[in-house]
């Protein structure tokens, strides 16, 4: 599942199923309403649109605040937390373009009619009924939730703004979808509660309705927190800093995996970093290696202390260097970057540890420039058994995949964790090579 070929197929069938769904649900059940009523001219059909524009937003809106509860079975079901991420990012986006559709059919016709810009519908208007209370809210509700909603994805999508504002503008989807979610619902037709088009959509605001309020009582992710302190603090160079925890109720991980860390610090939450170190129980250890990237992992060395208390959730991810298409013990190359090297340094220690060195295995790490980190590389493929390619990017220049190539053989899979652009470019030209597009598997490591 963790394939660049199955990642595509990740993203496009779920949003594909959002489109198509209630689309389809909308043309048997509340079309043929529609037609029923010869409708002629935009202004006939706006009314429908917007009903279905909002309803499409709706579903889109409740599947994104399911997929941020991060559930097991999602999780599972889409091949890791990571791509359970990505899949969440684009309904997020879809969700916020049909507000926008929605928002637009609803204002932009009647106002451009009114400055004269356009012909106005040709109907006469009837008196006005008594207010109803419950529908004039629910338009106004809706009204301010879809600015909010479209101010909140331009922030999320903003990557220099802060992660510790970030993380305050996410959290606020819960209220716009509690909001939008009664907007659509008290604005549903009535008609269409007498169809399974209504009822499915109120099952889905239903279940998006749960996420929202975990979501905004800090309780996404508390079924997988475990408490834990600082053992060990140190520094291999300016821009790496290795920190040892201890945790003797942490569940276990497999090499690869990662986790969410909490330092403690007001506002910032906890943050993800890939665990760098494989489980042993008996001492209940688990290193994490963490980049110098932004201003809150260059300002971790000056904050932190040996016996700080943390807290853990986790373990995260099917990074795991198991390849359902391959045969048992089936050759494996790895390529890392930087600080990608860290889901590698977990499976040299796995390998070690259970002594499990049969399957055959090249790891190329690429750096700019030699750094003490990580500390015995060398010595430590040799103990695992895998054959190791350094090469330092400053002066040996990029990696050639025709290197990677030639250390494939038949049933390899190719394990890449890095820039993300690079991965892609990688995928790309091996696949065009000959190696299967799902044996070609990435770690997707960014959750914004």
């Amino acid at each position: 599942m963790s394939s660049q070929y199955q990642m595509n197929n990740i993203m496009k069938r779920p949003l594909l199923a959002l489109a198509l769904v209630p689309l389809a649900l909308w043309g048997i059940f509340a079309l043929p309403d529609v037609l029923a009523a010869n409708p002629e001219g935009f202004w006939a059909w706006r009314r429908p649109l917007i009903i279905l524009s909002g309803l499409l937003a709706l579903w889109w809106m409740s599947a994104g605040m399911l997929l941020a509860a991060r559930p097991r079975w999602l999780e599972q079901r889409f091949g890791g937390l990571d791509k359970l991420y990505r899949l969440h990012k684009n309904i997020g986006i879809g969700a916020g373009l049909l507000v926008l559709t929605h928002y637009l059919l609803e204002w932009l016709p009647k106002n451009l009619a009114k400055a004269g810009w356009i012909v106005g519908p040709n109907r006469p208007r009837g008196p006005r009924g008594e207010p109803e209370m419950w529908i004039d809210l629910a338009k106004e509700v809706g009204e301010w939730a879809g600015y909010i909603l479209l101010a909140l994805v331009v922030v999320a999508l903003v990557k220099r703004i802060p992660y510790r504002y970030f993380r305050l503008v996410h959290k606020a989807f819960g209220v716009v979808f509690l909001a939008g979610a009664f907007h659509g619902l008290v604005l549903l037709p009535a008609t269409f509660w007498q169809s399974p088009l209504g009822w499915l959509t109120a099952a889905l605001a239903a279940a998006g309705v749960v996420p929202a309020l975990l979501s905004l009582s800090n309780r996404i992710g508390r079924n997988r927190q475990y408490p834990a302190s600082i053992e060990t603090l140190s520094q291999p160079d300016a821009q790496t800093l290795e920190i040892v925890c201890r945790s003797p109720a942490w569940p276990g991980h497999q090499a690869g995996q990662f986790l969410f860390a909490d330092f403690g610090k007001t506002g910032e939450g906890a943050h993800p970093f890939t665990i760098a170190s494989a489980w042993n129980a008996q001492q209940g250890t688990l290193t994490l290696a963490i980049k110098a990237l932004g201003d809150y992992t260059t300002s971790l060395p000056g904050s932190l202390r040996v016996g700080q208390q943390v807290v853990l959730e986790g373990p995260y991810g099917k990074f795991d260097f198991a390849d359902k298409n391959a045969v048992d013990r089936a050759p494996q190359v790895w390529i890392a970057g930087g600080i990608g090297i860290t889901p590698f340094l977990a499976k040299l220690d796995e390998r070690v540890a259970q002594k499990d060195c049969a399957g055959e295995a090249d790891l190329f790490y690429c750096t700019r420039a030699a750094s003490p980190f990580p500390d015995r590389l060398a010595e430590r493929c040799r103990a695992a058994g895998v054959r190791l390619h350094q090469r330092l990017t400053d002066s040996d220049g990029p990696l050639d995949p025709a290197e990677v190539s030639a250390c494939l053989k038949p049933g390899s899979s190719v394990w890449f964790c890095g820039p993300g652009a690079w991965g892609a470019a990688l995928a790309r030209t091996l696949t065009a090579s000959g190696l299967p597009a799902t044996a070609f598997h990435r770690e997707m490591f960014e959750f914004r």
